[in-house]
């Protein structure tokens, strides 16, 4: 069974958004793009790309996690979400919210491609892609 590409929102600094794209270079299964500029401008990024999969740091999106969350995800409901979070007592409330992953700062090279292909794909895909590499 064919499956298309994965489209990936970045919303992050310039320089977190170059990496992420970085560790989807050469995956095929992947196509990212990056959005700047906050919540005003990512509602008609969210419309024009249909992303499956988005990917946010707190810190460019907004201060208040639990509020960009909820706007992410009310502006794109069938889109999973990869919350980057710098602090972990963040992470449960942010889930609670709608959040359907939250990565650390550090952990974010280590654990980004697998919970994307789980996220994207199930679980045995997070698997095989994180023992392909």
């Amino acid at each position: 069974m064919s499956r298309g590409k994965v489209r990936i929102l970045v919303v992050s600094s310039p320089p977190l958004s170059r990496l992420i794209k970085h560790l989807f270079e050469g995956r095929p299964d992947f196509e990212v793009t990056t959005a700047r500029g906050g919540l005003k401008r990512l509602a008609p990024r969210i419309e024009r790309f249909g992303p499956k999969l988005i990917v946010a740091d707190v810190k460019p999106v907004g201060t208040n996690v639990l509020q960009t969350v909820r706007a992410v995800k009310r502006s794109s409901p069938l889109s999973k979400l990869i919350l980057i979070c710098p602090l972990s007592t963040f992470a449960g409330r942010a889930r609670q919210c709608g959040a359907d992953a939250c990565l650390e700062p550090d952990e974010l090279v280590r654990r980004l491609l697998p919970a994307a292909a789980m996220l994207s794909f199930g679980p045995a895909a997070a698997i095989s892609k994180q023992t392909a590499r």
